[in-house]
C-alpha cells in the first residue's frame, strides 16, 4: 500500500495540461474506446493522465473517443470524494466485478474497437473477462499509447523532477557510514518528510539505494564510495543521440519504467537516448550500486540528483 502525500496542485500542473494529456491518448486512440489497467504496482499511465493515485487495489480506466473518461473500481463509493479532490475524474463507477463495469460503460454504445493499453501487462484472467463483458466488441492491444508521452517530461514536470532529485541526493548524503538499518530509516525520514507518495530503501554495508515517486514521477539515487569513479564515467557518457549499450559499464531504467525496475518494459542495447527523456544510470556489483536520475539533453546531461 502507498502511503505517501498526494497531491493536486494547479500551480504545480496546470489544468490545461491534464486535459491536454487526454487529447493527445485520444489523437492516436485508433480505437472508439481504451481501457488503461492499473494496480498499487504499476499505476503510472493512470496518475499520468488523472493525477489518482491507485494506493492499494486495483482499476480500469476507460477513455472513449467522443465522451469523458471514467474510473472503473472495486473499491468502495466511500472513496469518490477523496478520488474527486485528489484527482481530474468525475465520473467514478464502483461494482463487484470487471466484467460488469465495463458491459455497463458499453451500454448505449455502438460497438466498435476496445483498445486494451499495455495489454501484455494486464492479469489474463481480467483480460478474458473484459473480453467477454465486450459483447459484440472488437478487442486488441494498444502496446504502449501512454508510456509514449512519459517519455519526455513536460516543462512542469521538469520543475518537480529537479525538487525531488534534490530530496533524494539531501536523503542519500544523510547516510554517511550510519549501519544498515540506520541508513533506511535516515533516509526514509527525509523522503517522507519531502513529500514523497512512495519510497523503497535498499542499503548494504556500503552502499544505499532510494527510489521514490514524487507527485507522479518515479527517481533514482545510491551511492556507494568505490563505484563513484564508474558511475561518473557512465553519467558523462549520457547525451541526446547516444545508445544506452554504449554506457560504460552501466545499466539504464528510464523513470517510465522504474516502478518496476524496468523489468516488465523492453530496454534495448541499441535504443537511442532522446533529449528531454529522463533516465537512471546505475552501475551495480553484486549488493553493492551507485547511481544518479538524469535528464538527457542535446549537448548532454543534467544530474537531477546531484
Amino acid at each position: 500500500m502507498k502511503r505517501g502525500l498526494v497531491v493536486r496542485d494547479p500551480a504545480e500542473i496546470p489544468e490545461t495540461e491534464w486535459r491536454q494529456r487526454i487529447e493527445r491518448v485520444r489523437w492516436q486512440l485508433g480505437a472508439d474506446v481504451a481501457l488503461v489497467y492499473g494496480d498499487v504496482y504499476r499505476s503510472d499511465d493512470i496518475a499520468y493522465l488523472t493525477n489518482l493515485c491507485i494506493y492499494w487495489n486495483e482499476g480500469i480506466l476507460a477513455i472513449p473517443a467522443d465522451d469523458e473518461p471514467a474510473f472503473l473500481t472495486k473499491l468502495s463509493p466511500r472513496v469518490h470524494p477523496w478520488m474527486r479532490r485528489t484527482s481530474t475524474l468525475t465520473d467514478l463507477r464502483s461494482g463487484k466485478a470487471f466484467g460488469a463495469l465495463v458491459t455497463a460503460f458499453l451500454d448505449g454504445r455502438e460497438p466498435g474497437t476496445l483498445g486494451l493499453v499495455d495489454a501484455s501487462l494486464w492479469p489474463a484472467a481480467l483480460i478474458d473477462e473484459v473480453t467477454e463483458a465486450a459483447s459484440g466488441w472488437q478487442v486488441r492491444p494498444l502496446e504502449g499509447l501512454v508510456r509514449q508521452f512519459r517519455l519526455r517530461p513536460s516543462d512542469a514536470e521538469r520543475a518537480l523532477l529537479r525538487q525531488a532529485g534534490a530530496v533524494l541526493a539531501e536523503a542519500a548524503a544523510a547516510t554517511g557510514a550510519l549501519p544498515r538499518q540506520d541508513k533506511i530509516s535516515a533516509a526514509e525520514k527525509i523522503v517522507r518528510s519531502g513529500g514523497f507518495t512512495d519510497v523503497l530503501i535498499r542499503a548494504s554495508d556500503s552502499s544505499v539505494e532510494i527510489t521514490g515517486q514524487y507527485r507522479n514521477s518515479w527517481l533514482r539515487v545510491a551511492r556507494d564510495s568505490a563505484l563513484s569513479p564508474q558511475l561518473r564515467d557512465a553519467v558523462d557518457a549520457v547525451r541526446a543521440g547516444v545508445k544506452a549499450g554504449s554506457v560504460p559499464g552501466a545499466r539504464i531504467v528510464h523513470h517510465a519504467d522504474l516502478s518496476t525496475d524496468g523489468e516488465y518494459a523492453d530496454q534495448p542495447a541499441d535504443r537511442v537516448l532522446n533529449a528531454g527523456e529522463v533516465v537512471v544510470v546505475a552501475v551495480e556489483r553484486g549488493e553493492a550500486v551507485a547511481a544518479e536520475t538524469v535528464l538527457v539533453t542535446e549537448s548532454g546531461k543534467e544530474v537531477l540528483t546531484a
